[in-house]
């Protein structure tokens, strides 16, 4: 319920590596040829270069058949996303998103191809299993006409283009961003209540106004402050069912998953004090932050540092998106565009349905 409900473009990109990795199973295929592109054969789609062309850039074009297979297999990794995928305006952004990964693919060095080849392979190991015992995940490969070699072409473009803007990170960029915003980076816990205007379960209906919900805020707030027990009170007050039964508590939490208003205070409110209930999205919170963490950058751990590159890697992104896709005089020609040829909408500046969390992969403070 705390957190966040849409993610950047970048951020969403890689976690359609984790869903990859998750959900498909294929056949480890290592194909080190070159292709008439100059680019790798673990790269590009089967019968790419043939049919219809539905886009040209600079450098390159994209053809209907290998852009439905790149959609194709999008669905089977973002269930859900169909009818979405329908509307013209965001197939043009996917087709978008779709040349960039396409381009930066191109940009990587053999370094960089060898390094998401090999990751790559070792997720492939793990897929045999999961084909082997999940009938329901061949059936869908099946279905969609999706070979395992397709479904490789398109991890290994994903983990390609992921290792390429990683590798553009430098240690001096990682410390200036673990600088500026440590506190998304430690561990945080807090207690809140939470009096919510809508119901948790069901966001279309209203429990209460925001004037009776910031009154009912206010007054559990003077019950803490007078030496209130929060067990007693979460159970009687919190509508976060996530927390309401542990005394409103969210143990070594990372403050950057959770909606801005809540993030901000529990980065700045003074430790140890119960705040003036913070407005969100969900309502009304009174917090108290407990411990809040604040570890030298040369102390954290590997994984607080690959976390600090994705985030650095994203900012690069941006710049390529802003900056260099302009340059690579994108022509869409997809029929069921509106769009007039030339358009060329930024998928790192504006967000597609690979930015928003779909149904299956929305978290509340309860799954964690």
């Amino acid at each position: 319920m705390l957190h966040t409900k849409r993610k950047s473009t970048w951020r969403r990109s890689a976690l359609l590596v984790i869903a990859a990795v998750l959900v498909m199973t294929i056949m480890a295929a290592c194909g080190g040829k070159k292709d008439n592109e100059g680019g790798s054969t673990g790269l590009t789609f089967a019968g790419a270069g043939k049919g219809t062309v539905v886009a040209t850039y600079k450098d390159g074009n994209v053809t209907e058949a290998e852009f439905n297979k790149y959609l194709d297999i999008f669905n089977i990794m973002q269930p859900g996303y169909e009818q979405v995928i329908a509307i013209p305006q965001f197939k043009e952004q996917l087709l978008q998103q779709f040349i960039s990964y396409k381009i930066l693919a191109k940009q990587a060095t053999e370094a960089t191809l060898k390094k998401a080849g090999d990751q790559t392979d070792e997720q492939m190991k793990s897929f045999e299993d999961t084909l082997k015992t999940n009938a329901d995940v061949k059936k869908t490969l099946d279905d969609k006409k999706v070979s395992t070699a397709d479904v490789r072409t398109y991890l290994n473009l994903m983990l390609v283009v992921v290792e390429h803007m990683n590798s553009k990170v430098t240690d001096d960029e990682m410390k200036a961003e673990y600088a500026k915003n440590i506190g998304n980076y430690n561990p945080v816990t807090v207690r809140h209540i939470l009096v919510a205007t809508t119901d948790p379960s069901d966001s279309t209906k209203t429990l209460r106004t925001k004037e009776e919900a910031l009154a009912r805020a206010k007054e559990v707030k003077a019950k803490l402050d007078a030496g209130g027990d929060w067990t007693a009170l979460a159970k009687e007050y919190s509508d976060d069912t996530g927390s309401k039964d542990n005394g409103g508590e969210y143990k070594d939490a990372k403050a950057s998953d959770w909606v801005e208003g809540f993030k901000n205070a529990a980065l700045t409110q003074p430790v140890g004090k119960i705040g003036d209930p913070v407005e969100t999205e969900y309502g009304y919170h009174v917090i108290k932050v407990e411990k809040r963490d604040q570890v030298a950058y040369d102390k954290i751990t590997a994984e607080q540092k690959q976390e600090v590159q994705s985030v650095v890697a994203y900012n690069h992104m941006n710049t390529f998106m802003t900056d260099e896709m302009p340059k690579q005089d994108v022509k869409i020609t997809l029929p069921e565009a509106s769009a007039s040829p030339g358009a060329s909408a930024s998928p790192g500046a504006s967000e597609s349905p690979a930015a928003s969390e779909s149904p299956a992969a929305s978290e509340s403070p309860a799954a964690k």
